[in-house]
């Protein structure tokens, strides 16, 4: 997706080595092409150059920028590719770092034909749908069992109760996926259609979310700020409106057996939902720890949930795409910070799922990879958006989204 961690290891390689060991490697071909491709672009102070297993030779060059950091990639670009080369732009210290990876751009080959993406949605309909029904009162084993019994009038209930809700999230994390969708496309990035999950259990939401897969990589910050963001905020835009006319509409969730036995009696509302509450209800019990009475404001509220959880500014969760850009190298440490304040969450916080989301992080690695090109600026327009939904994430999140209460 974008700069492997092994090839910015390069950089910090050369950078350690004392003096004396920072002789320039014996000349070949390669080197004495590239080194001329980078005349008018960087004044080279240090050069190193090394072999990597399924990648071909790799060429690291430092100094100092003499071309406009706007411009300096593409002209990379274009001096390296016809030499068989894709460079990386990046920022060590007070030294501009050219590497150099033998080949073309890597991409991945994922064939996703349209009717497995439609397959998936079908089936992630109905589980949700299942789900939802179970939230007015029909258990969702009793629904399968119906499936399985071919008992159509139960299963004409079932979709005429859990609908609200399964079209509900569906529609945001839809809508989610599609923001990055088209960002991706917009920048030139080849993107797979979105991967509806279905979750078969009575006791979820009956999806684990939906994902995209990004095909080639993203090139600079710019590309990583906006596909990274473009989907919580697309995904928050339709869920506030429905959360909203969810309020509004008459009761019927009844509290899930399951979540009795598990001892959750309400969900609480992070500070933005608890707000509209306010502004079009009068709910005011207990607080911001409230159960909706209608399916549709109950699966908004996990919309939202969903979306904060993905903000995270953790790996290359889309909060750590948002991080990264805005901040470069100095998030490595924030989504540090974030992993443990997630275990700690996990832990003492009552909501063991945390543990869930920090595992995640750690997959995805914690220090997400620099871009190919590093040094093109955000923007004043990206930067405030960044820092503006940063602010966001603070008012759709809450430590413990479900409330057990203590006798």
């Amino acid at each position: 997706m974008s700069l492997p961690e092994s090839y910015s290891d390069l950089t910090h390689t050369q950078a350690s080595l004392p003096p004396a060991e920072q002789a320039a490697p014996p000349l070949d071909p390669g080197l004495l092409r590239l080194r001329e491709a980078l005349h008018g672009i960087l004044t080279v102070e240090g050069e190193q150059h090394t072999q990597q297993r399924g990648v071909g030779r790799v060429y690291v060059f430092r100094g100092q920028l003499e071309t406009p950091r706007d411009t300096a990639y593409q002209t990379l670009v274009e001096r390296f590719k016809p030499l068989g080369y894709t460079p990386m732009l990046q920022r060590e210290n007070d030294e501009e770092v050219v590497i150099a990876v033998e080949g073309d751009l890597p991409q991945r080959r994922i064939r996703s034909p349209w009717w497995l993406h439609l397959g998936l949605l079908v089936a992630t309909i109905i589980t949700t749908t299942i789900m939802g029904a179970a939230l007015t009162g029909l258990p969702a084993g009793r629904v399968y069992d119906a499936i399985r019994a071919g008992d159509w009038p139960l299963v004409w209930s079932a979709l005429r109760d859990g609908l609200p809700f399964s079209l509900t999230l569906l529609a945001i994390l839809g809508v989610h996926e599609m923001g990055h969708y088209v960002a991706a496309r917009l920048h030139g990035v080849k993107v797979t259609l979105p991967y509806f999950i279905p979750l078969p259990l009575a006791n979820s939401l009956g999806t684990m979310g939906a994902v995209i897969f990004i095909k080639s990589p993203l090139l600079n910050r710019r590309a990583l700020f906006d596909v990274g963001i473009a989907g919580p905020l697309a995904g928050l835009v339709l869920a506030l409106p429905l959360y909203i006319i969810g309020l509004l509409q008459p009761q019927t969730v009844g509290l899930p057996t399951s979540w009795i036995q598990l001892g959750i009696t309400r969900v609480a509302n992070p500070p933005l939902l608890q707000f509209l509450s306010g502004v079009f209800t009068d709910i005011t019990e207990l607080d911001r720890v409230v159960l909706y009475g209608h399916p549709m404001a109950l699966a908004a509220w996990f919309g939202v949930l969903l979306t904060a959880l993905n903000l995270l500014p953790l790996g290359q969760f889309d909060g750590g795409h948002v991080a990264y850009a805005l901040f470069g190298r100095r998030a490595w440490p924030i989504a540090t910070v974030t992993f443990g304040t997630l275990i700690l969450f996990g832990l003492f916080g009552g909501w063991i799922a945390w543990l869930v989301w920090a595992f995640m992080g750690l997959l995805t690695g914690l220090r997400h990879p620099p871009p190919h090109d590093d040094l093109k600026p955000l923007g004043r327009t990206r930067t405030v958006i960044g820092i503006a939904t940063l602010i966001l994430f603070f008012l759709i999140i809450t430590p413990s989204p479900f409330y057990r209460p203590t006798y």
